[in-house]
């Protein structure tokens, strides 16, 4: 599984290096996405990528309520 940590700002950069990976990511292969809990309220530019590119996925917060982690499977090609 593939792990991408975005630290603790989600910029840009790194919705353009998220969509390069899913990119990558064949049917049945899941990615994680990992980020500040503080920060989860940017990730709907993450679940829009997600969906356009054929994921489900499911976030959930980390114990501690640190980190906010995303766990993605690719379930369909998108349409080229």
């Amino acid at each position: 599984m593939d792990v991408l940590d975005f630290g603790e700002i989600v910029t840009k950069e790194d919705i353009t290096r998220a969509g390069t990976l899913l990119a990558r990511v064949k049917p049945g292969e899941e990615v994680k996405i990992v980020m500040e809990a503080a920060d989860a309220h940017q990730a709907d530019e993450l679940f829009f990528l997600l969906r356009r590119e054929g994921f489900d996925y499911q976030p959930k917060g980390s114990g501690d309520g640190r980190r906010y982690c995303i766990t993605a499977r690719r379930t369909k090609r998108p349409p080229r």
